[in-house]
């Protein structure tokens, strides 16, 4: 950030050796930064201080502690703000490392015990953008694409309450997106009223900067924003890749989640959000065509990595009696896990439509499902014990 003063820099380092602490305390006063703090710890120290409070834009953090400091570091990610630059500090003077915390989005590695030199020289460009040629790479917001095997599996009600439930219970910034202008449905489950322009930020990118993003993000509580919009029937969208393409990446600078409701249709506009999702959330029921058009899906999203999976899904289980496909059948089939199932429980579900109620701090079959879904998303282990719902309601008392 090139144009960024001084003196609103908020910046916070964790540091295990007291050299290093002293280094960075002159490397703060040379360098002009202010509004500044200094912990004695690291990695695990600044997830506990972050899981409760909101986290500064630029951080320091010491993974010489750390066993696994890439995962230490992503699930630091997961509790900080979006956009943050980081700085990590470590002991091992290695080329792996240093290429595994560069996928993950870290400014700049460093080795200790610090040099002044080149601490500050790192600080001046992450902070101050004192060296043109060179961008300051932070952590943005995970996009996860949530689409339906076919139509009426029910992949708005996941997105819905996936989104709900990172945002009320897990305390994350998320936006969802209806990408469906003519049919999505959205709005309804959320009881939110509709705000045009999504489709001229779609159709019109170089109109699309972050004032008026804002303008049109839909507020349903402190932590969920929906972006939706519902247009003439006997009116032809035309969607510019560079248009979803940059409303994701606006997006993904705003907030820890952008979930993307994908029409069950494909075009170059569902292709660019598939193409550009971190997570593809699939979701399919219990029937022969569901089956049929999941592998179409999984051979569009393509092979997966380390940034880069499907969660499956398998929602409505019961709902067809007997002439269900079960799990199994669909595995051996597809060769691929179904990680989640939904039960079929069609009160609730249309019960929370039709109030625009979302499972938020309900406890029930469907809840609980997609709570798993939640903690696979955040890279949460299904051995970690999930909250009960009191134990859920004292966790929002503790942080009010």
């Amino acid at each position: 950030m090139a144009d960024a003063s001084a003196d609103t820099i908020e910046l916070m380092a964790f540091l295990e050796d007291e050299k290093d602490i002293e280094v960075i305390t002159k490397a703060f006063k040379d360098t002009n930064i202010k509004n500044t703090e200094i912990v004695k710890g690291g990695v695990k120290e600044s997830i506990e201080l972050f899981s409760h409070q909101r986290s500064p834009q630029y951080l320091i953090i010491d993974i010489s502690k750390s066993d696994l400091p890439v995962s230490d570091l992503n699930r630091l990610s997961e509790v900080c703000e979006p956009g943050i630059s980081l700085i990590a500090v470590g002991k091992k003077n290695d080329v792996g490392l240093y290429r595994d915390l560069m996928k993950l989005g870290i400014f700049e590695y460093v080795v200790s015990p610090l040099l002044p030199e080149i601490i500050g020289r790192a600080l001046k460009i992450m902070i101050l953008g004192e060296e043109k040629g060179k961008g300051t790479s932070s952590r943005v917001g995970k996009i996860i694409a949530v689409a339906g095997a076919r139509g009426g599996v029910g992949s708005t009600f996941v997105a819905v309450n996936l989104a709900a439930i990172l945002a009320s219970e897990k305390f994350r910034r998320v936006v969802i997106v209806d990408l469906d202008l003519h049919y999505g449905t959205v709005s309804l489950y959320l009881d939110v009223k509709l705000n045009y322009g999504l489709r001229s930020a779609l159709e019109d990118p170089e109109r699309v900067d972050q004032i008026f993003l804002e303008r049109l993000l839909i507020p349903v509580n402190e932590h969920l924003q929906v972006l939706t919009s519902e247009e003439p029937l006997d009116e032809a969208l035309k969607y510019r890749i560079d248009g979803i393409e940059n409303l994701l990446k606006y997006l993904s600078k705003l907030f820890h989640y952008v979930i993307v409701d994908i029409p069950h249709y494909s075009d170059e506009s569902t292709l660019t959000v598939i193409e550009n999702a971190k997570i593809l959330v699939l979701v399919t029921d219990p029937s022969l065509a569901g089956l049929r058009d999941s592998g179409r899906l999984l051979r569009l999203y393509g092979e997966e990595g380390v940034d880069h999976r499907v969660v499956f899904v398998m929602n409505k289980c019961g709902a067809f009696r007997k002439g269900e496909v079960n799990v199994s059948e669909y595995e051996d089939v597809l060769k691929r896990k179904i990680v989640h199932t939904i039960p079929y429980d069609s009160l609730i579900a249309m019960e929370n439509v039709n109030h625009g109620k979302t499972l938020v701090g309900e406890d029930n079959s469907l809840s609980d499902s997609i709570r798993k879904i939640v903690n696979e998303v955040q890279g949460i282990k299904e051995s970690e014990k999930t909250q009960s719902g009191f134990e859920r309601f004292l966790h929002s008392i503790k942080l009010k």
